[in-house]
């Protein structure tokens, strides 16, 4: 797993988001993780929830990266109202992978 810096951070999410193809929510993310780049996951996900993500990743071979931020950071990030514990990015370049991955 990998930690991922703010600013790296930030910015491959508003890309990721201005294109509309992400699943944002923890459910949502293990309900449509085929296709993924990466999964995002809020420092504070609940842990049985973390657990599905995680299962469903190594499935599908999707990295997932646990960051730093709380669901309510993460949420501020992505620009939603609500509190958001993971998010699954598919609209994104490989080489948009690869720095999150550092």
């Amino acid at each position: 797993m990998a930690m991922v810096d703010g600013p790296t951070l930030s910015k491959v999410l508003k890309e990721a988001m201005k294109g509309g193809k992400s699943a944002v929510g923890a459910k949502e993310c293990v309900a449509s993780m085929k296709g993924a780049k990466a999964v995002l996951c809020a420092r504070s996900i609940p842990e049985g929830l973390a657990q599905k993500v995680k299962q469903e990743a190594e499935k599908q071979g999707v990295p997932v990266l646990e960051l730093t931020q709380t669901s309510a950071e993460l949420a501020a990030l992505i620009g939603k109202p609500y509190r958001v514990a993971a998010v699954a990015l598919k609209g994104i370049s490989d080489s948009e992978v690869k720095q999150l991955l550092r």
